[in-house]
């Protein structure tokens, strides 16, 4: 049902309807249009493709951790992620129907399809029919949208909103009707708090939007007072470096110390849409002054976000993170091309296919087994394959508890009390340290405290490290008790 404005002033309707007039060589229409249409299910099938190949890394788990059942959910959001309470009401209702890795990643991979869609029909209503193509195409390449279209978490449902926000913006204004444009103001909090940073832009394009902005604003309200206790969900975050500073979250992970494959080409891709988005908003500025109003908006959108974080951790308590401004990127994927739509064919696709290239990399790599950084499900798999009768594990690095008990049937922990037998998988961090120099013991370098008694206990018992597995994110020794 659609809301219509109350009360209105005849100078209101008038101006209005001056700007409804202004995009009358846009198009205003209601029906799908097939480019749109096209997007929406190529962005789809690209990121759905390979979905199930990646193991899940901490995140993920505990989304799967959150919503096992109710009691566990509602003791998760009192202690922390208050945050996420919509998302993990979805995750909840969505893993009732199974818990495969495709399954439960698979909204996120919905949401850069909508995103995909939505931003090719808003640049063919910014800018005519050739500029949707190319403003789609250019978010669709992305990794960061392979990596987090292909993830249990809600940061691709904070790009959908943030376009779906704008595209409902854009017609309310053609047609007057502001309904979806609520339930879009209303939807953004709950995807993710600090996505309603991209809301005053929204101001910027058109003051008329501030009563039904605040309309729809009690959920982003709710949400804040929720989670305003739980600083934990941020205290693990540094102020960020210089390298972490980035308009367009192109690259998979920048929190890494170590870059992922493809890193480089990525980053590079990522300022390339930065610089050009900026680019065109001063040419469609120029070419197109009745969209001054929308292009500014746009450049707002795709800037604060990232100005208000970084000055925030600067000056307050670090809360930036390269996943938490990623609903800004669409900004410049638009304005770059709507910008391109102006060029000669040749040159589209050059453009794109350069994109294209440096996006290849991290594209692939997203997709393989260790692209979410660890390798739980390999991990469990040489388990698997080599586990005997009272064998049993010990954990020197706790968070991959989970991460193996999902991929396959761990044995039971160890446990100092009683007698242990002769064989036991040990399992930590990635390290190229995991044995000590020189010697078959396993060694206490990089363990922690909570740790580090378990390490003890197997030198003290004389266990030697028969054979070991470095994979991504993980090591597995596998260690058996020397003869007295």
């Amino acid at each position: 049902m659609e809301i219509s404005a109350p009360g209105v002033a005849g100078g209101e309707r008038t101006a209005a309807a001056r700007e409804r007039g202004a995009h009358a060589s846009r198009p205003r229409g209601a029906r799908l249009h097939p480019t749109v249409a096209v997007m929406t299910a190529v962005a789809f099938t690209v990121t759905v493709a390979w979905s199930w190949a990646p193991s899940m890394w901490a995140d993920e788990l505990a989304t799967l951790g959150a919503v096992t059942s109710l009691d566990t959910l509602w003791e998760t959001l009192r202690q922390r992620d208050a945050v996420f309470l919509p998302y993990y009401l979805l995750m909840y209702a969505w893993t009732r129907l199974g818990t495969a890795d495709w399954w439960v990643r698979l909204p996120s991979a919905l949401a850069v399809a909508a995103a995909t869609g939505l931003l090719t029909d808003l640049g063919r209503r910014l800018a005519g029919a050739r500029a949707g193509v190319p403003a789609g195409a250019a978010l669709l390449l992305l990794p960061s949208m392979a990596r987090f279209g292909q993830e249990a978490r809600p940061y691709a449902m904070a790009v959908a909103a943030a376009v779906f926000s704008f595209w409902a913006l854009r017609r309310a204004t053609e047609t007057g009707r502001w309904g979806r444009y609520v339930l879009a103001v209303a939807l953004l909090p709950c995807t993710h708090l600090f996505a309603v940073l991209v809301l005053p832009a929204h101001l910027v394009i058109t003051r008329r939007c501030l009563p039904w902005l605040a309309l729809g604003a009690p959920p982003a309200v709710a949400l804040a007072a929720l989670s305003a206790g739980q600083v934990g969900q941020v205290d693990w975050l540094g102020t960020p470096a210089w390298q972490n500073l980035v308009l367009v979250r192109s690259t998979v992970t920048a929190w890494l110390p170590e870059p992922e494959p493809g890193d480089l080409p990525a980053v590079v891709l990522g300022w390339l849409l930065a610089l050009g988005g900026l680019a065109g908003a001063v040419y469609l500025a120029r070419r197109e002054p009745r969209e001054r109003a929308f292009v500014a908006g746009a450049v707002v959108w795709g800037v604060l976000p990232v100005v208000v974080l970084v000055a925030v951790s600067y000056l307050g308590t670090p809360v930036y993170n390269s996943r938490y401004v990623l609903a800004s990127a669409p900004a410049f994927a638009l304005l770059a091309g709507a910008a391109l739509a102006r060029a000669r064919p040749w040159l589209q696709v050059a453009a794109l296919a350069v994109a294209a290239a440096l996006a290849l990399p991290q594209q692939i790599h997203a997709r393989g087994a260790t692209g979410h950084q660890v390798a739980y499900r390999d991990a469990a798999a040489v388990i698997g394959s080599m586990l005997r009768p009272g064998d049993t594990i010990a954990y020197a690095a706790p968070w991959v508890r989970e991460g193996l008990a999902h991929y396959g049937r761990m044995p039971a922990e160890l446990n100092p009390r009683t007698d242990i037998g002769d064989r036991v998988w040990l399992v930590r961090e990635e390290t190229d340290r995991a044995v000590r120099p020189g010697t078959t013991a396993p060694s206490r370098f990089g363990v922690g405290e909570v740790a580090l008694p378990k390490v003890n206990y197997l030198l003290e018992k004389r266990y030697a490290v028969r054979r070991l597995w470095s994979l991504r994110g993980v090591t597995v020794l596998f260690l058996e008790r020397e003869p007295r």
